[in-house]
């Protein structure tokens, strides 16, 4: 990517699933950890839920295109679980006899696929993902992969005998064969969602930053590398019943003051629904910010001023040059009505204050 001039706008990753993929909402999608996305696949055979997935991904591309976004992605599409759509596929998973586990806030036991020997890479994963993207987007295409911490808290391990860090770093050796793969393919952003980094702090800075970075080593300028960190997908339904499941922002301050420092050049995190505290943006150092601005848990579309205002509160501490405008997470949940609208204003903010800006 080339050197910032001005604010820009992106999506994190995911975009609302169509009906005609998938029936239930993106909660449902998100509770069932993708399992009820492959089984929908089955229903409808993997060469007409293909043919859908290129139509929802192209879709999901033109929405972006069309609201003027910056950086695009397919909406993750094809993607029944963000980090399942990548795991599943590497050498030492097995994806078919699931484990219960407890991960996250450890509110429920979901079925996890298992661990049972070193983790490997196999074959390309999401290549034809990015070229797909790059073929459509007006924008500058972004491919999405799952941090080695979040991986870590997302599998049943029987293997590296509870040895999170080892999991984590054999990850990251596994998924570097697939960010060479993509820069050789043309790919100016990769993404890696970790947002488990925020949930354990002392545990990223004892190695999930060290994890984070074996996954591009040696191949920095190749691409612009991202990292996306957050509270948590809401939840309406816990809320509903006082469950606490967030993580807590309060450890923003350090995370950051630790990733200025580190070889990423964008940390994309949550800041619309969390009501964030702007100030901390300044721990970040040289680094650019993807500030979450818009709620990706309620449907009501942000007024383009509201937008205006939160990034001129971002740019009290940071310079334009550093400052991308998003969504809080993944659009998942959203109807797609909201989504575009929402996009729209995005993309409305963003224009109006760099007009205001300009030299």
């Amino acid at each position: 990517m080339k050197s910032q001039t001005k604010v820009l706008t992106a999506i994190v990753g995911s975009y609302p699933k169509p009906r005609y993929i998938y029936r239930q909402n993106g909660r449902s999608l998100l509770d069932s950890f993708g399992f009820s996305f492959e089984r929908r696949e089955k229903e409808l055979g993997q060469a007409e839920f293909a043919k859908l997935l290129d139509k929802a991904a192209l879709q999901a591309i033109k929405d972006q295109d069309s609201a003027g976004i910056d950086i695009v992605t397919d909406g993750e599409e094809r993607r029944g679980h963000y980090v399942l759509h990548i795991i599943n596929k590497l050498g030492g998973v097995d994806a078919l006899n699931l484990k219960p586990i407890s991960m996250r806030a450890g509110t429920a036991e979901q079925d996890a696929p298992r661990v049972i020997d070193k983790i490997t890479y196999t074959k390309a994963m999401v290549v034809d993902e990015f070229l797909f993207t790059k073929r459509y987007a007006k924008g500058i295409p972004k491919i999405g992969l799952p941090g080695p911490s979040t991986v870590a808290d997302c599998v049943a391990d029987e293997y590296y005998q509870g040895d999170r860090k080892r999991l984590a770093f054999d990850y990251a050796d596994a998924i570097h064969h697939e960010v060479a793969a993509l820069i050789a393919a043309g790919c100016k952003i990769i993404q890696f969602d970790d947002p488990v980094l925020l949930r354990y702090p002392a545990a990223a800075q004892a190695w999930g930053l060290q994890a984070l970075e074996r996954c591009f080593a040696g191949l920095e300028g190749g691409a612009t590398f991202v990292v996306h960190i957050c509270c948590g997908y809401p939840n309406k339904p816990l809320e509903r019943k006082g469950i606490s499941y967030k993580a807590n922002q309060d450890y923003y301050g350090d995370v950051l003051t630790w990733l200025s420092e580190s070889k990423l050049d964008v940390v994309s995190i949550e800041g619309a629904a969390s009501k964030l505290d702007v100030s901390i943006l300044s721990a970040i150092g040289k680094k650019t910010i993807m500030l979450g601005v818009v709620d990706v848990g309620e449907n009501e579309v942000e007024s383009v001023d509201s937008l205006v205002v939160r990034a001129n509160e971002a740019l009290r501490y940071i310079p334009k040059e550093q400052l991308i405008l998003a969504p809080d997470c993944g659009m998942l949940e959203l109807t797609r009505a909201s989504a575009r609208k929402k996009l729209i204003n995005l993309s409305m903010a963003a224009h109006e204050v760099n007009e205001r800006t300009a030299n």
